[in-house]
């Protein structure tokens, strides 16, 4: 029986607006990092893996992806990355939200900064939160999947995530969890697509 669904933050319940708060050349990097993180030696790969487990190794790691590209990173285009402004909710994030209760409701996300103020902004309710940075594991480990089950106090079998990656989210089975993956595009572009991934595992 599912007690608990624990939801991904970007590109799940919230996402990056369709008008252009980032150039395209910085879009084209972030959704596409894999030729640049190839070209990076050991320690910069190093840094790239732990990326979301410290604000300083976000930062630094992101200045060598963008360097690679060949693409300036100003200090005003990283900080967009991490203001709450410039993250918007997906037109069924708040539905979906409450579709789940009375069940619980947590988020599980690879992240270096606070989310908090961004449901708080919504008037989105979540029970607890489980961020890298703070619980000191990313997905696709285990141990972020276990961490989040821990704060809602439920067991792994008891939980189902939901998230948008097949790799990182998708690890969630092999923790135990069940697992509903979603389509993802920028916010005012996507189809209402977690109802329907509730829906499937019973949640209606």
């Amino acid at each position: 029986m599912i007690k608990a669904v624990v939801f991904d933050f970007a590109g799940t319940l919230f996402g990056r607006p369709t008008y252009r708060w980032l150039s395209p050349q910085h879009l084209a990097v972030l959704r596409a990092p894999a030729p640049y993180i190839a070209r990076m030696n050991a320690a910069e790969r190093a840094v790239w893996a732990a990326r979301d487990l410290t604000a300083l190794a976000n930062r630094s790691a992101h200045w060598t992806l963008f360097r690679l590209a060949g693409v300036p990173l100003t200090d005003e285009v990283f900080q967009r990355l991490h203001n709450p402004a410039f993250w918007l909710p997906y037109s069924d994030t708040a539905a979906a939200l409450a579709r789940v209760r009375p069940l619980k409701v947590g988020v599980l996300s690879n992240i270096s900064w606070d989310i908090r103020p961004v449901f708080a902004r919504e008037s989105l309710s979540v029970d607890a939160f489980s961020l890298s940075y703070e619980i000191g594991f990313s997905k696709p480990s285990a141990r972020a999947f276990e961490a989040a089950c821990a704060r809602l106090d439920v067991e792994p079998s008891e939980c189902l995530h939901v998230g948008d990656d097949p790799v990182s989210d998708g690890a969630a089975v092999e923790a135990g969890l069940r697992f509903a993956h979603i389509s993802t595009a920028p916010v005012g572009r996507r189809e209402p697509v977690l109802l329907e991934a509730l829906a499937g595992h019973g949640i209606t």
